[in-house]
């Protein structure tokens, strides 16, 4: 495998663990809102909107 290949591979393997953790903090805000916590989820959800708007 080249060097070319890894690094690809490595950047693909990121993006994947990213979006990974990204759904399972909107599954948790979706949780917050169902019981009542709008204002919690509303601040989760703006700290994954600058957390992905960073990058």
């Amino acid at each position: 495998m080249s060097s070319t290949n890894t690094y690809r591979d490595a950047v693909l393997q990121d993006r994947a663990n990213e979006n990974r953790e990204l759904r399972c903090e909107a599954a948790r805000a979706l949780e917050l809102i169902e019981r009542g916590d709008v204002e919690q989820a509303k601040s989760l959800l703006r700290r994954i909107s600058r957390t992905t708007t960073e990058q």
